[in-house]
């Protein structure tokens, strides 16, 4: 029975733990909408209705890169706090596949960050200068959205800022600040670090109340602890149950670390409190008189290091003076001084608040030397017309900016169009908008017809063609190896390395993402729409989508494949010599079998590339496994009955192959340097129904749905009864290097580039160029995958058919030349050169007649 909160709130899941609790993903029953519960798992000792007024506060918040706050309540002794749930997924996850993001993602996202933290410092709806501090910035904290935004989560409710700084802060190592630990960077104090006690007693690192024996307590631990992390802040771990107090208008609160790696500190003023304390002064000025007090420069320093990290890949030191400036691989000179600011050891050498920060960046397309040069161009050509604009020239001054509008929006409207043409969609209309003004001055240009048109066209708006379409560009980590569409083809699996990522089609928001063997042999296929198998870490791995739950593992594999039915898989590990068969149903051994001292062909290195070379595909039922090995040769294995099993070739020179069974046929494909052989064994005669040899390469795909062999520019269909070919598709002058055959349609990619979709009567729908060639082809019922083993991403598309705009539909199998529609739109003649149909508006064929002496016409 699920969990109920608070008569509301149904428990989903568990999104996360730390120090102060636990994070759980909720339903609020009445909304029928997805929030976040934090459940603090300390006992409260604070006055609910002091904390009940930092969360109406909260509540008010309202910007675009903070999740919203709903609601606070305490139900027995946990206090819970509603957050808005933001889909998407967190930076630190990215950064742990070792996934890079470019200096204009970084920049994009931190003038985000800073116009999200120039909000929360700010005074709160007029009242006294009093803000909020987030106090613990760091990737973990940051959740990139499905439209590629940033959002700061994570933020506690008691973090209000006012005079003396934050009352209460949990810290990250490597990302906090120094004055989180406590160290003293004071000029002249160069030598103070975060392991001499006095430092501890002379900070604010504690806030202590009028109990001086629990005071002494803390200090002692302090110093016990420092001690130990004295040289250049070296990471320590309290000890679990370890006691920190705090005392805060009269009220005791202890608290308890974890254990779970993530420190926290109270900080702020000594306040009235300090009186009881005998402090030593560390210096003449007000900040040292204060001791280190946590304010806006703590969360800029932290925001500092965490895009530090994003870009350079590395998390800074944990002590700031040993923070090296980017170099300028990594980072342009100007990025890295504004971190380099963002993250100077003393506070007041930082900038002084987000604004500053967020102004400097925003500068930073002024420093660019294209736009300086253009500067260059636009002064000059207002030096040359100051005299003309003076005289009445006012007109070429807005002639002049309107051209330089009119040329910003062509500019955009080309990007957009090539956005466009790479399955961008996205990045498509965002750049066809930016060409079109928002306002109508004066001295603003007409919407240029460049502009209307890559918005059309980024919107589809007046493409009713039908074909496939731009859907939208999946971002990988790395690399794919190997790819597979859900049977409905609206789920798809990308194996790289060194992991097998699921995605929704509709959205390309990722379901799961699970490691796989370290090799880019690694396998993933599914079962149905919801469970896949895969080459998984730990062995070879079945796991449902829906669940998210690991149905069973076997032992360790790379190459697998499915039987017809998807009821059986067999196994392979790299070059083991022998193969395992599953039940896809719950993991069970239908049967192995030794390949007597053989092994697949392995590439010498395996960790970067698959050559998908070779056979490795079971029938229909599961019964025969074709394989072929390493020696160049070929065997069709019966599971069943070993005693029947067929060699096709013994030990050969043959280099790669391919294969697949359809019906009572195995069909294949031999290749050596200066030929390709095509096969065809007849499984119930044991006999080779037929075959030939070529000196180009062919290209065979044979599964349920046909056989299907390509070579130069022509692509056929096998007949499986007459052994007949039939053309397909025919690519012109270009050469196939891949296809795809769906139900309906065929998507094929040629030597140049390009790719085309045709019809099942052979007619070329679209033809596509690209500058990358495509490795990878996928097709379903409406949707089409495109990818190449260097690119980090994949290409969508989907199948508009817009049928609400449809006349009639009728078989484009039949051959014609053009069609007409009768003048009262009743029939529709097809006309060609040999003959002509009419159908009515159903698609019944009412009549068709031959052409008498068809070749005179």
């Amino acid at each position: 029975m699920s969990q109920i909160i608070g008569s509301t709130y149904e428990i989903i899941g568990k999104l996360g733990a730390g120090g102060g609790g636990n994070v759980y993903l909720a339903w609020h029953l009445r909304l029928k909408k997805k929030v976040v519960l934090k459940i603090d798992k300390r006992r409260l000792s604070t006055r609910q209705d002091f904390l009940r007024r930092e969360v109406d506060i909260l509540k008010e918040l309202n910007h675009p890169y903070i999740p919203k706050v709903y609601d606070f309540f305490v139900e027995g002794e946990a206090v819970y706090t509603v957050i808005e749930y933001i889909e998407g997924e967190s930076l630190d996850k990215a950064l742990k596949r070792g996934e890079r993001f470019s200096q204009a993602q970084v920049v994009r996202w931190a003038v985000q960050l800073l116009d999200a933290l120039s909000y929360l410092h700010s005074p709160v709806h007029g009242t006294p200068p009093k803000g909020y501090v987030h106090s613990d910035i760091k990737p973990a904290n940051l959740m990139r959205t499905q439209d590629g935004n940033i959002c700061l989560i994570d933020f506690n409710i008691a973090l209000a800022l006012g005079e003396e700084g934050a009352v209460k802060v949990g810290f990250s190592r490597g990302y906090a600040s120094p004055e989180h630990y406590g160290a003293d960077y004071l000029a002249g104090n160069q030598s103070a670090a975060v392991g001499d006690p006095s430092v501890f007693r002379n900070s604010s690192f504690f806030r202590f109340g009028s109990r001086r024996a629990n005071s002494d307590k803390f200090l002692q631990k302090s110093r016990a602890a420092s001690a130990e992390s004295a040289e250049g802040f070296e990471e320590t771990e309290q000890e679990s149950g370890s006691e920190t107090t705090e005392f805060a208008g009269g009220s005791e609160r202890t608290e308890r670390d974890d254990g779970s790696g993530k420190t926290e500190v109270l900080a702020g003023s000594i306040a009235k409190n300090a009186q009881n304390i005998q402090r030593k002064s560390i210096g003449s000025t007000t900040e040292g008189d204060r001791g280190i007090l946590l304010d806006v420069r703590s969360d800029i320093y932290s925001l500092g290091a965490t895009l530090y990290h994003m870009l350079s890949g590395q998390k800074p030191p944990q002590d700031a003076r040993k923070v090296k400036p980017l170099e300028r691989d990594v980072c342009s000179a100007e990025v890295s001084r504004i971190l380099q600011k963002a993250m100077a050891p003393q506070p007041r050498e930082r900038y002084q608040s987000a604004e500053d920060m967020l102004a400097d960046f925003r500068r930073l397309h002024r420093q660019d030397k294209r736009a300086v040069r253009h500067r260059r161009r636009i002064a000059a050509w207002t030096a040359a017309l100051t005299g003309f604009f003076l005289a009445g020239g006012a007109s070429a001054f807005i002639g002049l900016k309107q051209l330089e509008q009119r040329q910003s929006a062509l500019a955009l409207a080309e990007y957009s169009a090539n956005a466009l043409t790479e399955g961008d969609v996205k990045s498509a209309i965002e750049l066809a908008l930016k060409a079109i003004p928002v306002e109508n001055g004066i001295l603003d240009t007409p919407v240029t017809a460049e502009a209307q048109k890559a918005l059309t066209d980024a919107l589809g708006v007046y493409d009713l063609s039908e074909g496939f379409h731009p859907l939208g560009m999946i971002p990988l980590p790395g690399a794919p190896f190997h790819m597979d569409l859900s049977p409905d083809g609206t789920r798809l699996a990308v194996v790289y390395a060194y992991e097998t990522a699921v995605f929704q089609m509709a959205d390309q928001s990722r379901i799961t993402a699970l490691p796989v063997q370290n090799s880019a042999l690694s396998d993933c296929f599914f079962v149905d729409n919801n469970r896949i198998v895969y080459a998984g870490a730990q062995g070879i791995t079945a796991y449902d989508l829906d669940t998210e739950k690991t149905l069973w593992t076997g032992e360790e594999a790379t190459t697998l494949t499915l039987s017809g039915d998807r009821r059986l898989v067999a196994a392979v590990n790299r070059d083991e010599n022998k193969v395992i068969v599953y039940r896809t149903a719950d993991g069970a051994r239908v049967s192995e079998r030794s390949f007597e001292g053989r092994h697949l062909k392995v590439p010498v290195n395996d960790i970067f590339a698959d050559a998908n070379d070779n056979i490795f595909c079971l029938n229909e039922d599961g019964s025969i496994l074709a394989v072929s090995f390493h020696d160049g040769s070929v065997y069709l294995l019966n599971l069943l009955n070993p005693e029947e099993d067929r060699v096709l070739y013994e030990e050969t020179d043959y280099q790669g192959f391919s294969g697949g069974f359809c019906g009572k046929y195995f069909a294949y494909t031999a290749e050596k340097s200066d030929e390709t052989t095509f096969g065809l064994v007849d499984l119930q005669e044991a006999s080779f129904a037929g075959g030939f040899s070529s000196q180009d390469s062919l290209i065979l795909q044979a599964d349920e749905k046909g056989i299907y062999l390509a070579s130069g520019n022509l692509l056929v269909k096998v007949d499986t009864d007459t052994l007949e070919e039939r053309e397909i598709a025919y690519t012109g002058n270009a050469s196939i290097t891949g296809f795809s055959v769906g139900p309906e349609y065929i998507l094929t990619v040629t030597e140049d580039g390009s790719f085309s979709f045709y019809d099942s009567g052979a007619h070329r729908m679209s033809v596509e160029s690209s500058d990358k060639p495509y490795d990878f082809t996928l097709m379903a019922d409406t949707c089409a995958v495109l990818a190449s083993r260097n690119e980090p991403s994949v290409r969508l598309l989907a199948l508009e058919d817009h049928k609400d705009a449809w006349m009639m539909s009728y078989d484009a199998g039949y051959i014609h030349d053009e069609a007409r529609v009768s003048g009262d739109g009743s029939t529709v003649m097809f006309f060609g050169y040999q003959d002509f149909r009419i159908y009515d508006m159903t698609g019944n064929l009412i009549a068709e007649e031959k052409l008498p002496d068809a070749g005179q016409i």
